[in-house]
This record gives structure tokens, sequence and C-alpha cells, in this order.
């Protein structure tokens, strides 16, 4: 495909485009600096830590390799500094065969940069510092649109302005995935074209109330019920090691999660959206989808790192419990 104006373009080395992809995320990308340590600092606290590591990162990003590691083929969108970070960030979308060719540079703000803490229980906190992230713009969407690059399922999340996730979602001309993580206010089109919107009980909740809509009662499945009564085609609520709630027109049901012993959370969120998307782009049911994804997610979490914890092509992944969530 064309790639954008060439202003906007600087001296990333660019993937060549394949044509036609099978999902498009539109979103961030980051250089993750992780430092283990065995629990989180309190105030005033100096701790410890055991290692640091520099990676790729970056919700979009991380979306994007899960997907192509799920078997999609993918363009990436999205922004980056003109420094030394831009070349860590887009390392593993680039050796997986993503297509970049509408990645931009700015030379006017560094590449986003995620700081992350991963506790000896695996938990982790993150701080983002969004750089050229923030500097991605609704226009740019449009330039890639008209040129045909916005195909397949297109994925989005909140890394990136509101402005540019509501033209994106616009655009699209197919089916749209939708990630409100973190949790922006985005246009109420945004969510209501959304299928599926992929969230957790605290983003779920947001989404509710961007919609003006209130559950019917406490719990999960209440605000899953009161999602789709607000007009969303079809909602998935992740809930970590009890797996996931599933619904949309035809009801609600619950997928299970796999039972494994996890090194590192970060990221697994990322890998179940890009793995989900794959599914759905290649034709599977929402529910296989699922089901997928969350075997993909629990791979995701058997080694420490983000992009580099995501399971190849063809590899092995854990088989979900016969309990989860319940509807």
């Amino acid at each position: 495909m064309p790639v954008p104006t060439t202003a906007s373009l600087s001296s990333v080395p660019q993937a060549t485009g394949s044509g036609s992809v099978d999902v498009t995320v539109v979103g961030s990308t980051n250089a993750d600096v992780t430092a283990t340590v065995p629990r989180l600092p309190g105030r005033g606290e100096t701790l410890l830590g055991t290692s640091l590591v520099t990676s790729p990162g970056g919700k979009g990003a991380n979306q994007a390799l899960a997907a192509s590691r799920a078997g999609a083929t993918v363009r990436f969108i999205g922004a980056v500094g003109d420094d030394d970070a831009a070349s860590t960030a887009l390392s593993y979308l680039r050796s997986d065969g993503v297509d970049l060719s509408a990645v931009l540079t700015r030379q006017d703000a560094p590449t986003g940069t995620a700081l992350i803490w991963v506790e000896d229980s695996a938990e982790n906190s993150i701080v983002v510092i969004p750089g050229a992230n923030g500097s991605l713009t609704a226009q740019d969407v449009d330039r890639v649109a008209d040129d045909g690059g916005l195909e397949g399922v297109v994925v989005l999340q909140g890394e990136v302005p509101a402005e540019t996730v509501a033209r994106a979602a616009q655009r699209a001309p197919g089916r749209l995935v939708v990630n409100l993580a973190p949790v922006i206010d985005v246009p109420v089109h945004v969510l209501l074209k959304a299928d599926p919107l992929i969230v957790n009980e605290h983003e779920g909740v947001e989404a509710l109330r961007i919609l003006g809509g209130e559950p019917s009662g406490s719990g999960e499945t209440a605000v899953v019920g009161a999602l789709l009564a607000a007009g969303v085609p079809s909602v998935v609520m992740t809930l970590g090691a009890r797996g996931a709630i599933v619904g949309d027109p035809s009801g609600l049901r619950a997928v299970a999660a796999a039972h494994v012993k996890a090194v590192d959370t970060t990221g697994a969120g990322d890998a179940f959206v890009g793995a989900a998307a794959a599914r759905l782009a290649h034709g599977a049911g929402l529910d296989a989808a699922v089901s997928y994804a969350a075997r993909f997610a629990a791979g995701a979490v058997l080694s420490a790192g983000t992009q580099s914890s995501y399971p190849r092509r063809g590899a092995s992944l854990p088989t979900l419990d016969e309990e989860g969530a319940t509807c």
C-alpha cells in the first residue's frame, strides 16, 4: 500500500507492504523498561530490584504481534520518535513480518515509554509516557484509509488520542474490535460499532458510563447485559484467572481460563485481544475466538517479558479448565 505523506516519515526501516491484510491495528508502540522487584515500594521507599530489561511494548504493538503470532497477516498503524528507542519498539513486529508501512516517525516527540514493575507474585504496575503515540492524528488515519490501508478486522485501544480512535472506528470498513484500555472518553459511536467490545470489569463500567446506561443489578454479568442493552453488538469481559464472559444478542456465556503458573502477566490482556482478532478475521465465531484467545494469553504468562513471551505460530497452548466464570 502507499505510505502516508513523506513529510511525516523519517528513517524508520519499513516492512514491505504485502497488499491485503487480515487485521489492521491502530495504536501505540513503546519501549518497555521492566524492573523485577520483590514487591512494590511504598511512598518514599528505596527498594532493590533483581533485573532491568528494555524491550518492545505498547498496547497496539502488543496486539498486532499477538494477531500475527496467532496466524493473521497484520498491518500496524502508529507513530514513533526519531530516536534509538524506535528500533527497539518495532523490532518484534518487524521480525514477525508485520506490515509497518503506515508507521510514522515524529521529529518533535520521543518514542513512547512504559515503566513496568513486576512483582515476585507475577502481578505488575505500569506507568506509560505516550510520547509520539499522542501525536497520531485523525488525519493520519484518513491518509492511510484513503490509500486502502485500513482493512480486515480493525483493532483499537486507548493509548492514542480519542479523536484518532474515533476516526479509525468511523473509517473501518468491516468488523471492529475495541479494547477500551486504558479507558478514554471515546464518542458513543465507537462503542456502538465494537463487535466485540473487550473490557475488564472496571473498563466495562466506564464504557457503560460513556453510553449513559445503568446495570440492572450488581456484578460482571449485569454490566455485560447493560452494555448489550445500550446497543453494543457484542461484549467480551475478561476476568483474569476466572476466564471471560461473552455476550451478544443470543445471550451470555462463560468461557473458562487455563490453569497455569504465571511468571509475568504483563501484556496478557493484549495477547488475548490480538489472538481473538486473528481468529475472528479467519472466520471463527465469537465463542471459539475467545476460547482460543484465553489459551493464547495463558501461554503468554508462562515466561517473563511482554512481546517476547507471546507464543509463536504453531506452538502448543495450555488447555482450558472445565470451570471458570459463571453467568
